[in-house]
């Protein structure tokens, strides 16, 4: 991805047929296909992440064992997988929110329709569901989305 021969292909497929032609061709959303040329027309070794703000996150809680079912914490998406989001929460270890928990209601109003409800770099406020040290996973309820 990002080599100069790649994204000069996917430059002149955009400029011979357009953005919303060439989305309608493949059967997927604007919105999804400009993610998808954004990915790889970056420079190798380009990572989205690195211009994220951290998150807040609150100074007593630093690992899996500070973690209780119902506590309310803020954090910042780092990627996301058809099946959820997962969201640093600053114990050293990547939350998931799955996916039946981002609900239309709990996203801003522009948020709504787009294909992938939450994106890398999106502050977010949750709550911890579950949190099963064994299998060193923590799975997260979305709250809602912070500006």
């Amino acid at each position: 991805m990002g080599s100069p021969a790649l994204r000069q292909s996917v430059e002149s497929s955009l400029k011979s047929s357009g953005l919303d032609v060439l989305a309608k061709s493949l059967n997927t959303p604007i919105e999804t296909l400009q993610l998808i040329v954004d990915g790889l027309t970056q420079p190798p070794g380009f990572d989205i992440r690195q211009n994220f703000e951290q998150a807040d996150f609150k100074r007593e809680v630093v690992s899996m064992n500070d973690l209780h079912d119902g506590m309310v914490l803020t954090g910042r998406v780092t990627n996301t997988a058809l099946f959820g989001a997962f969201v640093d929460i600053g114990v050293g270890r990547s939350g998931l929110i799955p996916k039946r928990y981002i609900n239309p209601e709990k996203l801003p109003v522009d948020q709504r329709r787009r294909s992938l409800a939450l994106g890398p770099g999106e502050r977010v406020e949750v709550r911890v569901m579950n949190v099963d040290l064994q299998r060193n996973r923590i799975t997260l309820d979305l709250i809602r989305v912070l500006r």
